[in-house]
Parts: structure tokens; sequence; C-alpha cells
């Protein structure tokens, strides 16, 4: 026992000598941990002297350069030439207590603390200007206790040498404004085409609420959101008190205007790099990038000028059919790799691209997916359905030329789009087994309820709706889209390295299945104007008062999809035999130099159970006509008939099977990339 309590008895024989060296540990511990924290941040002079990146170079695969620009500030402001008005719009919305704070506003932490607590998790972060400008330029975005100790160090360290007015200048001359503007003077230049001391009271509140996610807030891509976000700006000044509550009812009901001075490339391959430019700052967790970037991308130059040309020629050849707008994505279903952008007729006059931004009903391209439920619930393409009208409830689903051809195999009914055995199928199946089979493929857009989903009364983007495509070509795996391949700063270390994300999305046996199915609608179905005297197979697709004509097809080697339409979202005179015209153009040429190659045989299907139909009463009218008829096209360049959707709608006017325009999709018609740049 003696020797146990020995020890104790010696500390405290000797408390003094105990305190001391727990004092020199803890010293030596906080010495080390402080030195940790700070042996590498930058001086105060190195702030001082600091001139952000204006080199940016994007590369297409094969090495050469397809974008040469600034990705910093081509110019630069002093505090004396940034209007009042646009500081007190910034301090306002991203910082109310930057005048009062040293750096680090422990009052807006706790207050954020109490506000996530409440909400139950991590929506609202405490960042202030000075720290934002200190992580943006000195630091890296991890979300981690360190680099946030290491923030608020920096912080502390540029308010002790530097003025408010210093900090917020630095701030406004490195942050990026979206539209490929860094810096509020080119932001002013690119929105306005002034000076930036020429803004006025709403030009700068429509600056000072982009840096929160400069790609979605850009009135150049999307006006209506820019607007909001300008609205939320003013409602910020009004409660910190620099604008009284009339003033506010007046600024807030009038438009934004603008008269934008296009710093872009004017290249042929101009959408594809903003649509780059705009995924650097997710990418790299940062809005103010490194210097000297490089970007490896996966563009394919020959395709991208042959697509870019493809749409262009049509639509200049199309303006009979009222057609005004057009887009066009080309990826390797391999790879998942995009090989080809086009977002529209012209990114001088609109750099909104409608290629990843423009949400759009998908018609009966959507039937896709309706058929491959069917067949892993199953059902074989050979089985026979009756096309007849059909009741489900209150609802009658109708075919778009309202005739009905009787007994048919299923692939007939797929080459031939008949709504009534899609609509059958899906109640067959189940709504949740469609949605499943979709997010597998691809789809990760949000999906309308009901029937009217086998129809394509939902709306997604091109790009995921080709991509899910890809699927088919790829033996039922599908890879996710990907644009960027690497990213190296100017001395050469990679940044960033892509990392193909795939997902089983279905077997080789029903990918082979459906291929041989949609071939049939290239050959002898609604997507004749498509074929390229290759294998190649694809599905059409048109929505009502044809607003949307669409073609998505594939060969072994390529997947594209085409839409045509217009920006208002007027009818068009044209049908999805246009889109597929256009596809065949495009891929036409795209295959010339490759070698043909078939697609891999459509073996027999497993027996499956197949969920029960819901007992909803259909009706069965005998048919008008006993066998599909043969559909030539005689009308020379007009386009054979269309699939377009025609279902009835119920007593109180809801949508049943009818792509009908429905308000509630109206702020979806133009959603940009919903990705923001903040961390916090």
């Amino acid at each position: 026992m003696k020797s146990f309590f020995g020890p104790l008895g010696w500390l405290g024989q000797n408390k003094k000598q105990v305190a001391f060296a727990s004092v020199l540990i803890l010293t030596a511990t906080l010495t080390g941990l402080w030195f940790s924290l700070t042996w590498d941040l930058p001086s105060v002079a190195q702030i001082r002297s600091l001139r952000p990146g204006s080199a940016l170079q994007i590369k297409a695969m094969d090495g050469s350069l397809i974008y040469s620009g600034g990705h910093g500030p081509v110019h630069q402001v002093t505090t004396k030439q940034i209007p009042e008005t646009l500081r007190k719009a910034i301090v306002a919305t991203e910082d109310r207590r930057f005048y009062e704070h040293s750096g680090v506003d422990f009052f807006g932490i706790v207050r954020a603390l109490v506000r996530d607590a409440q909400k139950g998790e991590v929506r609202e972060g405490a960042s202030t200007i000075t720290q934002q400008l200190a992580r943006n330029l000195f630091l890296t975005q991890e979300r981690t206790i360190w680099r946030k100790l290491r923030e608020m160090i920096l912080a502390a360290r540029i308010e002790q040498d530097l003025s408010k007015d210093e900090i917020l200048t630095l701030y406004l001359n490195q942050i990026y404004f979206g539209s490929g503007a860094y810096g509020v003077a080119d932001a002013s230049l690119t929105y306005f085409n002034k000076r930036v001391e020429k803004l006025n009271f709403l030009e700068s509140a429509l600056l000072a609420g982009m840096p929160q996610a400069p790609s979605r807030y850009s009135p150049l891509v999307n006006k209506e959101l820019a607007l909001k976000r300008r609205d939320v700006v003013l409602k910020n000044l009004v409660e910190v008190g620099y604008l009284n509550t009339r003033n506010y009812e007046g600024l807030r009901k009038k438009p934004i205007r603008l008269d934008p001075q296009n710093y872009q490339t004017t290249t042929q391959s101009a959408y594809f790099a903003a649509y780059i430019q705009s995924q650097l700052p997710d990418i790299l967790g940062s809005s103010a990038l490194p210097e000297g970037l490089i970007i490896e991308t996966t563009l394919d130059p020959v395709l991208q000028n042959t697509a870019q040309n493809t749409i262009t020629n049509s639509l200049n050849a199309y303006r009979r059919y009222r057609v005004n707008q057009g887009a066009m994505v080309v990826l390797d279903p391999i790879t998942g790799q995009i090989r080809a952008m086009v977002g529209g007729k012209d990114f001088q006059k609109s750099q909104f691209n409608r290629a990843v931004q423009a949400m759009r009903q998908p018609g009966s391209t959507f039937k896709a997916f309706v058929y491959t439920a069917a067949l892993e619930s199953g059902i074989r393409p050979d089985d026979t359905y009756t096309d007849k009208p059909t009741r489900i409830g209150n609802y009658e689903v109708k075919n778009y030329d309202h005739r009905y051809f009787g007994e048919m195999h299923l692939t007939d009914a797929l080459k031939e789009s008949r709504n009534t055995i899609a609509v059958q199928l899906f109640v067959k199946v189940g709504e949740q087994k469609v949605v499943d089979v979709a997010r597998r493929m691809g789809i990760h857009s949000e999906l309308q309820h009901g029937a009217a989903m086998a129809l394509g009364a939902s709306v997604v983007n091109l790009l995921e709706l080709t991509s899910a495509y890809g699927t088919f070509a790829n033996n039922g795996t599908h890879v996710e889209p990907t644009a960027i391949l690497r990213i190296l700063n100017r001395s050469g270390q990679v940044l960033y390295s892509a990392t193909p994300k795939t997902t089983n999305a279905l077997t080789p046996e029903i990918a082979a299945n459906m291929t041989h199915m949609l071939e049939a609608v290239i050959t002898d179905g609604t997507g004749r104007r498509a074929n390229i005297d290759r294998p190649a197979a694809g599905k059409t697709g048109t929505t009502e008062d044809h607003r949307d004509l669409l073609f998505v097809g594939y060969t072994p080697q390529l997947v594209a999809g085409v839409w045509l339409g217009n920006d208002d979202n007027s009818p068009t005179r044209g049908t999805s035999g246009l889109a597929a015209a256009v596809w065949g153009k495009f891929m036409g040429r795209a295959m010339a130099k490759l070698p043909s190659k078939d697609f891999p045989e459509a073996p027999g299907l497993p027996d499956t159970q197949v969920p029960p139909a819901v007992p909803d009463e259909p009706v069965i009218p005998e048919p008008a006509v006993p066998t599909p008829p043969t559909i030539e096209n005689t009308q020379g360049d007009e386009p054979p008939p269309n699939d377009t959707i025609d279902c009835q709608t119920n007593d109180q006017g809801d949508l049943v099977c009818r792509n009908a325009p429905d308000p509630s999709l109206d702020n979806l018609r133009r959603t940009p990339i919903p990705k923001g740049i903040r961390e916090e």
C-alpha cells in the first residue's frame, strides 16, 4: 500500500513544482497549436499587394484551346469609386454587423447556432465579409474546425491592419458575380455596360444579391430569379434602416434593365465554356479561384462544331415552323463524358443554356422508362395489349391522332407511340416502379404524380434525359455526365480529377430488349427521319400544341438529345419529326468516320411476377382500325405524324395526361443550375 500511495504523497508535497510543470506543458501546447495555425498564413503586406489572377484556359479533350480569358477581375476599383448604395446593399445582405465586429462576429455565431438548432440542421453560417475574404483568397473550403480557426485568425489579422473601407474594397474587387464577371467593376460592365461609380440604387441591389449564388442569380441566366433576389436585398436594406418602406414599395415594382457587354468567347463552344466556368466555384469550393487555372475537359471540338452548325442551320431552315430555339447534348455513353453541348442558336444574343438550364416536358420520350419498368416486371416486347380509349377513374386517355389500332405487340405500340398502351403499362406496373427506373437511369428532377407521368408531363433538362438514354447504349450501366476531367494550377499541380460515378441501373437483358424496341422507332415508327443507315435507337417526343419537339437517340458509340421550341413556350408548327431530322443530320456526320457497330442481341427475358392491374373500370370500345397503318412521309420536308399527347381533364379541370401548360410549372421553365457556391 505504501508503494501505491508513495507517488501521490510526493505530488502533495510538491504542488508548486507540479503547477509550474503544468503551466509549461500548457504553454508549449498552445504555442505549438498557434504556430500550426498561423505559420503559413499570409502577412498583411501580402494581402495588400494581392491581385487575383486573370488567366484561365479551358482545353478540349485533344488539348486544343477552346477558351482563354479572365476568371479574375479585368478591372479594379478604388474605395472612392464604389457607390455608397452598393456598399450598403452588400453590408445589409452579407454582414449587417460589418462595421461593429473586429473580423469575427461572435454574436452572429451564437445567433446562427440557435437558428440551426431550431431547424435541426446546419443551414445558416456566420462568416463575416472579412472571413469570406480570408477564406476565398488564402484558405480552402473544407468544412473543418481547423480551417474555421485559421479563417478567424486571419480575419482578425486583416482587421488589425486594414480599414473597413479597404476590406470592403478588396472583397468587392475579387468576388464572383456570375456570367464570367469577377469583381464589381467587371460585373458593372457585364450587366449594365457602365462604370461602377455610375450604378444606380436598383443596379447596386441586383449586384449585391449575386455573391451568394452567382451562377443562379445572374440576370443573363434567369431574369425572374434575379429579380426576386434583388427584392430580397431591398428588403434587407429596409430592415437595417438604409431604405424606408415607401421607397421600398416603389423600387420593388420596377423591372430589371440590362445592357450587357459580353466578355465571353464567341467560338462554337461558347455555351460549353460558360457551363465549365459555372462549375468551377462548386468543384473548387471557392468564389475566388487560384491564378493560372488550366481546365481539361471532355469536349470533342469536331463534334462540337458539327452540333452547333447543325442546330444553327436547322433553325434557319425551320423558320416557317415557328421554331426559334434549339439545344443539343452529345455524350459518350460508356464514360458519361460530354462530347458536345449546344445551349441555343446564338450565345451572343442569349447566354441561357437550354441544354442544362431549361426545364421542359419530355413528352413521349419518357415512355422509354415506362416500358423499361414493364420489362423489369416480366412483361415482354411481344406481349399483346389493346390500343383503345382507356378510362382511369374519371379520366379518359386518348391517342394524339384519335385513332385506335386494337391489339398490338408492345414493340409496335412503342414505335407508334400509342398513349393508351403506355398508360395501361404505367397502371399495371405502378407509379413507384416507373419512378425507380427513371431515378436509376439518371433522371434527378422532381416527377409529377399520376398517370400524366407516363406521357411526359413532368419537367426535366435535356442533359439528364440524354444521359438516361445512354444507359440503354451502355448495356444497362448509367454513368453520370462529366464535363471536367482535371483542373490544374499554374504550377501543374492537380487540384481536381474527375471520378466516374456509375450505377448498375438495368440488367444487360433489359437494356438490349429496350434497344431492340427503340430501334423500331427509327426503322419503322415515329422517328424515321432519324434513320442514318446504321444501327441506331431512339424516341420522339412532342408536347401540347407542339411547344416542345424532342428526339433522344443513340448508337453504340454516342448518345445525343435534341430539343426544339421557343423560349416563351409558345406553340410551334412543327412536330418531333423535326427534332428527329436534326438528330439524323448530326449523327450522320458524327458517325461517318466511325465503324458501324451492332447493338447486343436481345435475349429472352426471365419470367417475373407482374403487379396486378389497378381495377379502375376501363372503357373498352371496339377498335377503329384492326392493325396499325404504315405511315409514309409524303409531304416532302414535312415530318410524319407526331406523338403529341392528348388526354382528358376531369370536371374540376385538373390535368390528367395531356401535356398542357401547368401554371405550377411556370417557374420551372427556366430553372438555373441549382447549386450555389456558398459554404455557409
